[in-house]
């Protein structure tokens, strides 16, 4: 989606749809946008030649065509092989007859896989009765597709010279592509042979098929290229049912591709598929798209760089819902990346004395691992607060931070009560875990001398005890 207002582009996890009829509204401004189309949101095919070659190497296929060419291999050994049939005026080889029903299998199920590739199911489905036999009439129509191209280039060969029939032979080669996928699209035989039709879906796909074209061309070369080098090493008794397996896998790739070129530009040629290019996209292992609309509008403000907007409007939403945890934290990172130390200040104190008051002290330990990170001067708001907190540090072997929570605390708050509690846990952290015997042992002397009635005397004394005989 685009917003002329904004001059801002959207993918479909940005905006919120208002009905089926209707353009959604720009996240931004509330204007109408206008449709892009959902060839912006699919990769384009020529950035996805290792999947092509990837997807006859899956199981279904693999299978497939590991069983067709294992019974050429077999059928090589049919007595018989090179004989030939005469019919008429026809002579046909028996080798021919004999694979031909292999060859219709495997064309139904490349048909299949186009179908099912156009339709966004961009993964082979496992082998069914279905693919493989179901509508055979379809394999038909895809024999006589290719037949009516090769009647064509021979009757302009026997019409004209070998320049016509070259120019022919171009013309149904580059028009080939497109029979097949107007075949897979309708299902009609007279369309798919329909030039004015053929022209016509070239056209709305535009430079992109003569891109594909030029990559079957590759691959057919590379196909003979590498049938001729395996020809050198392989036993001849071996070697129909290797070509066969090296044809089957490459044509195969091309049928994907064809059906990949139906998806990704079905919106041009008015096909309809079952899963949407932005479902693809939630069907992929990635994070999570935010699932508030204002939360949404206000990602969009910060990567347009309206950081003022966006913070303005995180504020808002806040003081509106002072539960919603992710816009609090949405919003201690954009002050952050704008350096604005006072909001953040204030922001990461409120956040932290809420979590405390829902019960969520880990989040709270977190908030101020951030926070302290920011800002090395930054504490909470409240001492039981801080206290809290770095017990919870302490706890979880976070000895740093639980010091510097409690850094200062007797000046910042001097007539807490808790503060020798807090200040025998520095003792503590610092004889134990940083062996700062010398530095803890002030911190004792210190709880002594300025809380000498305090409840936790006795046990300051005995720990001060054990440090003293310990570094004598």
């Amino acid at each position: 989606w685009h917003c002329d207002q904004c001059k801002i582009d959207y993918c479909p996890a940005c905006v919120t749809p208002t009905s089926a009829t209707c353009a959604p509204e720009c996240p931004v401004c509330k204007r109408e946008m206008q449709s892009l189309g959902a060839a912006n949101l699919i990769k384009p095919f020529w950035l996805r030649i290792r999947e092509f070659f990837i997807y006859p190497a899956y199981p279904a296929p693999l299978i497939l065509m590991l069983v067709l060419s294992g019974l050429v291999f077999l059928l090589r050994h049919v007595p018989g092989w090179q004989h030939d049939y005469e019919l008429l005026f026809w002579t046909f080889p028996r080798n021919a007859l004999l694979i031909l029903p292999l060859l219709l299998v495997y064309l139904k199920y490349a048909h299949s896989v186009l179908i099912e590739t156009a339709h966004g199911y961009l993964k082979p489905s496992q082998l069914s009765s279905d693919r493989l036999f179901e509508n055979g009439l379809i394999v038909v129509k895809l024999i006589t597709v290719f037949l009516a191209f090769y009647l064509i280039e021979w009757a302009v060969l026997d019409l004209m010279d070998m320049t016509g029939y070259y120019i022919a032979a171009i013309i149904t080669a580059v028009a080939t592509p497109a029979a097949i996928m107007v075949l897979a699209m309708e299902d009609d035989l007279f369309q798919a042979l329909n030039p004015a039709k053929l022209v016509a879906v070239i056209t709305r796909i535009g430079m992109p098929y003569f891109i594909m074209f030029l990559l079957f061309y590759l691959l057919t070369m590379a196909k003979g290229t590498l049938l001729a080098l395996l020809h050198q090493y392989i036993d001849p008794s071996l070697s129909l049912a290797v070509y066969s397996f090296i044809t089957m896998y490459f044509y195969l790739m091309m049928f994907n591709m064809m059906g990949y070129i139906l998806y990704q530009y079905h919106e041009e040629l008015g096909f309809s598929v079952d899963i949407a290019a932005h479902e693809q996209e939630q069907a992929s292992p990635q994070e999570s798209t935010t699932s508030s609309p204002e939360l949404r509008a206000i990602e969009i403000l910060v990567h347009e760089g309206r950081h003022e907007q966006a913070l303005k409007e995180l504020q808002q939403l806040i003081k509106t819902n002072p539960s919603d945890i992710e816009a609090r934290d949405r919003l201690l990172k954009l002050v952050r990346m704008t350096g604005q130390e006072l909001i953040h200040t204030e922001q990461a104190q409120d956040y932290i004395s809420y979590l405390l008051g829902e019960n969520k002290i880990a989040y709270a330990a977190k908030a101020f691992e951030a926070a302290y990170e920011f800002d090395k001067q930054f504490r909470p708001s409240k001492p039981v607060e801080r206290l809290d907190v770095a017990k919870y540090l302490r706890q979880n072997n976070q000895g740093k931070l639980a010091m510097a929570m409690l850094h200062n605390l007797h000046r910042d708050f001097p007539s807490f009560d808790r503060v020798p509690e807090a200040y025998l846990i520095v003792a503590q952290l610092l004889a134990e875990k940083f062996n700062d015997d010398q530095r803890a042992i002030q911190v004792l002397e210190f709880i002594l001398k300025n809380y000498p009635s305090h409840p936790l005397r006795n046990e300051v004394e005995e720990y001060l005890k054990i440090i003293k005989a310990s570094t004598s």
